[in-house]
């Protein structure tokens, strides 16, 4: 490791599982100082004294919560210099089928809880002259799959929430850029047998990634060798949206 994150301060939301757990293992390798942040208390608590961070349960969906949250890490620390904004939620479920509950919680967590993020966070930033936000969106945003309206439609809107954001936010010193993952194996894969069997083969480079190889996405954007790098949508996902494969060749 080459301590890129020495002292910074990370708050990374769904930090308790999936790509989120795998990027504050990664930035306290790295040197940081690291908030993780769940809805789960008891799974939260548990994670953060096993790989070295701090737990404060938050609903991101709810705006209070949020800005308490950051407000709560600046006050303890002293400063924010990292925020990534990862909680997400997900339906695969057809449009029609979708209920308004679970529209609801989709837009509430991917959308409004990345707002809230890179609003409170942006509130210290520019204060400091100084930060980076790094916002979870998917591959989905761009290329959609069937049965998934909802997910990707918030996807989508996060890389062009956060392109916004990042223009607005340059001139002050904060940088903010986005990861759209592709398919990795996180809680999020459906419990189906051989399900793991066919991401493989949908994947380009053969196989589903780990979440340790997305988060090493998220810990370049939010590492000065990215100093250069914001308001881009960094996409991780072994080839998937590149194009399509030939078929009988």
């Amino acid at each position: 490791m080459r301590n890129r994150m020495q002292d910074k301060v990370v708050i990374v939301t769904g930090g308790s599982s999936g790509l989120g757990r795998a990027t504050a293992e990664l930035m306290i390798a790295e040197g940081a100082r690291v908030v993780i942040v769940d809805i789960d208390s008891q799974k939260g608590n548990g994670v953060a004294a096993e790989i070295g961070a701090e737990f404060i349960r938050v609903d991101v969906g709810q705006r209070s919560e949020v800005d308490k949250l950051v407000d709560d890490v600046v006050t303890r620390f002293g400063s924010l210099d990292v925020m990534c904004n990862n909680a997400g939620a997900i339906a695969m479920v057809p449009l029609v089928d979708t209920t308004d509950a679970e529209f609801d919680r989709m837009v509430a967590v991917n959308l409004g809880g990345v707002f809230y993020g890179t609003r409170a966070a942006a509130r210290v930033m520019t204060k400091q002259g100084h930060g980076v936000i790094v916002n979870t969106a998917s591959n989905g945003g761009s290329s959609p799959s069937e049965g998934m309206a909802v997910y990707c439609g918030t996807k989508a809107a996060v890389v062009a929430m956060s392109k916004s954001s990042a223009i607005e936010l340059a001139p002050k010193g904060v940088r903010v850029n986005t990861i759209s993952p592709g398919t990795m194996l996180t809680g999020m894969v459906p419990d189906v047998e051989g399900i793991v069997d066919v991401l493989d083969k949908l994947q380009p480079v053969g196989y589903a990634a780990q979440p340790s190889e997305m988060a090493a996405g998220i810990l370049y954007l939010a590492s000065d060798d990215a100093a250069y790098v914001t308001g881009h949508d960094l996409v991780v996902d072994g080839g998937a949206t590149a194009g399509r494969a030939a078929v009988g060749v």
